[in-house]
């Protein structure tokens, strides 16, 4: 008969967890895979199984409440990155000429672009700020 002792047993639940949270990518399965590590190393240095139990639910406590706790903190932050899905806004174009449409064609790095105003406020041949990228359209801001 083919025996596995408790350090092994849950050393390969813990490795079974973590390949699971590499495909999910939850940090509650990190946390789940962490406990079953340190209940392997509960089990290596001889506790009984109660023990091992306990050392489970003391890790899984502790790492769930860090968890909520990085949350919670990180709730009202921006991401950074969203910066970068907003690069054009603020930069300046020349509007030459303004369409029967009300639009216009700019030149921006390197390419025509369509271009729009904001508001109600038509377009007129001048230098516009770029409020935001709408698609393929420029939305132009304010005017100087």
């Amino acid at each position: 008969m083919f025996s596995v002792s408790p350090a092994i047993a849950w050393l390969i639940a813990g490795i079974a967890v973590l390949g699971a949270e590499i495909f999910l990518g939850t940090a509650y399965l990190l946390v789940v895979a962490f406990a079953f590590g340190a209940t392997a190393a509960g089990a290596a240095v001889g506790l009984d199984f109660t023990m091992q139990l306990v050392v489970c639910a003391a890790v899984l406590a502790g790492g769930c409440l860090s968890v909520i706790a990085v949350r919670r903190r990180n709730a009202g932050r921006k991401d950074p990155s969203a910066k970068l899905q907003h690069l054009d806004s603020g930069q300046w174009v020349t509007v030459d000429v303004v369409g029967s449409d009300g639009l216009a064609v700019v030149q921006y790095r390197g390419a025509p672009w369509v271009a729009r105003p904001e508001g109600n406020e038509p377009l007129t041949p001048g230098r516009w700020t770029i409020a935001r990228v709408d698609g393929t359209q420029l939305v132009l801001g304010r005017r100087f």
